[in-house]
């Protein structure tokens, strides 16, 4: 008993304040990416409302940020190289993929 009744006391902190942990809750954009060939912006990185999948890019969800963000790079870099491929663009896939490099830094 003397066992069962500490342990029940930490399982319930733990489990009522596990977003408190959560360290990385983006509130607004995470993605701090601006360019934006053609218009094209990186797709916005937020928070998901889901504490274990809490990051969110186009209705997708993600564990981590890494991933969310490299997601929403992606996105811009399929959306742009769309447009450059459909011909008349100001732009070739080629810029559109050192976007991409350049998005993948900027995180």
């Amino acid at each position: 008993m003397k066992f069962s009744t500490p342990f029940l006391i930490l399982a319930t902190i733990a489990t009522t304040q596990a977003r408190v942990l959560y360290t990385r809750a983006p509130q607004a954009n995470s993605q701090a990416f601006t360019g934006a060939l053609g218009g094209i912006a990186a797709t916005p990185v937020v928070d998901s409302g889901n504490a274990d999948r809490p990051f969110s890019v186009k209705g997708d969800t993600f564990v981590n940020i890494g991933a969310a963000l490299q997601r929403s790079c992606d996105q811009q870099f399929n959306a742009c190289a769309n447009v450059a491929n459909a011909g008349g663009a100001a732009f070739s896939t080629q810029e559109c993929s050192a976007q991409k490099d350049a998005c993948s830094a900027a995180n």
